[in-house]
């Protein structure tokens, strides 16, 4: 997990970030985005219980999400974000409406990141078991994908199969470089949001990091003085990045003690 020190300092980063009516913005000087309102929330989720219960009272960042929430949106991705933060924040979702987006983005796209997003969509917002998805992604022997974010979306829409397993472990493994990061594919850059897919999809997979202390050096490594997260060391620090990089840290193996 995040080492206990840098927590305060993100905590001042993420407040920079929160605007009037109650979202946030990348940066100080942006607009509110739902985007960036999903990731600043995820952070908070996952590192500090006692702020999350606060802003459950926030009246301002409810009435942002309750309108936000209620927008027709045509893309899966936003309309997933919008509704999980809402859930993150104790606010029911409209089922029906929820359900009938689902049905009506799958006569319409193919695209694998929308039907992805539909999928987390049943399961994490509806509390769906998301068995109508296992299928869509096709047989394991024939998947094609470009970079480690789309293995990950045909892992979770569909379960591996045995004879595939370690040889998506394997490749999973392969993606991390000298530097202790995760490239898109082997051999490529590191970016701190490679490296959130690529432990995800070994979590799935039930597999680890050949280097699980040299990914979180690399991760810490992109922290920045501003009090987040940059994609890489020495790069700007954004809301996005500063999620992955919390992400990433919490599905890492825990450290061995020190004797």
């Amino acid at each position: 997990m995040l080492p206990a020190a840098i927590i305060p300092e993100m905590d001042v980063f993420l407040q920079k970030r929160r605007k009037k009516n109650g979202g946030f913005s990348a940066t100080p000087k942006l607009p509110v985005t739902l985007q960036d309102t999903y990731h600043a929330l995820s952070i908070i989720c996952t590192l500090n219980r006692q702020k999350e219960m606060e802003l459950t009272e926030d009246v301002a960042l409810l009435d942002y999400l309750a309108e936000a929430a209620a927008v027709e949106r045509r893309g899966a991705k936003i309309t997933y974000q919008a509704l999980a933060c809402c859930r993150m924040l104790g606010l029911q979702p409209d089922h029906k409406k929820a359900t009938s987006f689902i049905t009506r983005r799958l006569a319409e796209t193919t695209d694998l990141e929308e039907r992805y997003f539909c999928c987390r969509i049943e399961r994490e917002i509806l509390a769906g078991r998301g068995e109508r998805f296992l299928s869509l992604a096709g047989p394991a022997a024939a998947w094609r994908f470009r970079a480690a974010s789309e293995l990950l979306m045909l892992l979770s829409l569909a379960p591996e199969s045995a004879g595939q397993r370690q040889e998506f472990i394997d490749w999973l493994r392969s993606c991390q470089g000298f530097d202790g990061g995760f490239g898109f594919l082997p051999g490529t850059t590191s970016f701190i949001e490679n490296c959130f897919d690529c432990l995800a999809g070994l979590v799935l997979l039930h597999g680890t990091p050949k280097d699980p202390l040299g990914c979180r050096s690399y991760i810490l490594a992109c922290w920045t003085r501003s009090g987040g997260f940059a994609r890489k060391n020495g790069a700007t620090a954004f809301l996005s990045s500063t999620w992955h990089a919390v992400g990433a840290l919490s599905l890492l193996p825990p450290q061995p003690p020190i004797n």
